[in-house]
Formats: C-alpha cells, structure tokens, sequence
C-alpha cells in the first residue's frame, strides 16, 4: 500500500510513499498507526514521520549512526515477531528528534528508538526500559 504524501506547507504532491505500519500507537497518539518516511535531505540524515491520516501530525527522526556511532538496540525475539522480522539485519533504527527552541538545543530519544521492519513495513516505538539512556541526549555529528 502506498499514500499520496502533500507537503504540509506548499499543499503540492511530493511523493508517492509506502506506508508503514506500527504494531502500536506511538505512545502519546493512540489511533495514529499509519505513517511515511520522507527523507528531508540528501544526506539522509533528517526524515519526516508523517501520519496519513493526520498529515499534519510529523516527527523529526534521524539514524542515529552519524550522531551515536556507539549507539545500540538489543531486539528481543518478542518484539523481531510483532513486527514479523526474521532477524535483526532487516531492522532499521531511527531516533525521535526534538529540534529544540534555538540553534544547537536539539535533542535525540536514545530511550525509545523507532524499530522497523524493511520488509514488512511494520514498525514500533521501543522503549528500552531501565538502561539509563537520555531522553534527550544533545544532538551533534559524531
């Protein structure tokens, strides 16, 4: 399935886009399961987590390689079958990103990645629970 993605601000078409699934709400946004990834620059550093639903409903999320090289998920068997994953190399991990209120205030969610199946298309806000990892962690290139 695919969803016809407008740009929130210039109202035209950019892309037709895949649609991801999450096997629950992102916590804070029940009801909100469908959503695209729009890459907002070449790089690939930065995407857009826009629900289809609710287009103006948008998430900051980034790899977190380029700004955590060090930065790990440990996936449990429960969690690689809710998202109908045979294993960890089909996984891509994306961060939160809170772009802060002035240059050099963003922050990462190293304490609840996004986990998503490329194959299935399904997805997932893992919170990671008891491993002492920053909610917002600042945010630089590594």
């Amino acid at each position: 399935m695919t969803a016809l993605v407008l740009d929130a601000i210039a109202l035209v078409e950019t892309a037709e886009l895949p649609v991801l699934d999450f096997v629950a709400p992102i916590p804070g946004f029940p009801g909100e399961r469908r959503f695209v990834l729009v890459s907002m620059d070449e790089a690939g550093l930065l995407y857009s987590l826009r629900s289809v639903d609710r287009p103006e409903l948008r998430f900051l999320v980034a790899p977190p390689a380029p700004f955590f090289p060090d930065y790990s998920v440990d996936v449990d068997d429960e969690t690689l079958e809710e998202l109908d994953a045979v294993d960890a190399d089909e996984l891509l991990v994306l961060l939160m990103i809170n772009a802060g209120e002035r240059p050099g205030e963003a922050s990462a969610n190293l304490m609840a990645p996004i986990i998503l199946a490329r194959r299935t298309r399904r997805a997932v806000q893992l919170v990671l629970g008891r491993t002492g990892l920053p909610v917002r962690a600042p945010l630089f290139l590594g």
